[in-house]
């Protein structure tokens, strides 16, 4: 009868699971790197709140003019500060900038949301024009 051969296991060697580790801990780290960069690549603007009942109830005519001036500040500002920059060019190789977009339009979007709630404010409590902005007290 003819010696019959154990069969050899087919075991990988230890240098191909560590390379496999190895490429696996770089994919890792570049998902990583690549969602750190994207939170400092994406411009942030801020919110401007609604307003609330409590304080539409208690506000002034000067006090709504006071915040009508306050929030058109704001939207100057998102629109002066979303012009490009440096940091644009990031955003692009990252997110393709839509990151920067959506975080514009959610801040003019609260901004807006705020003046229209104010105009309302003013017109429901009759304040009559909106005074000119040197006007204002600050």
């Amino acid at each position: 009868m003819p010696a019959t051969r154990a069969p050899q296991e087919t075991s990988r060697p230890n240098a191909v699971t560590e390379i496999e580790k190895m490429k696996r801990a770089a994919v890792v780290a570049a998902v990583l790197a690549i969602c750190a960069l994207q939170g400092c690549a994406t411009k942030s603007y801020g919110r401007q709140d609604v307003i609330g009942a409590d304080e539409s109830g208690s506000m002034s005519c000067s006090e709504i003019d006071l915040e009508l001036h306050k929030t058109e500040d704001f939207i100057d500002q998102v629109n002066k500060d979303s012009a490009f920059s440096g940091l644009d060019v990031l955003a692009i190789l990252i997110d393709f900038g839509i990151g920067n977009y959506v975080e514009k339009s959610a801040a003019l979007d609260s901004g807006n949301k705020r003046t229209e709630a104010l105009h309302a404010l003013r017109d429901l409590k009759e304040c009559g024009p909106l005074p000119v902005r040197s006007a204002v007290p600050m």
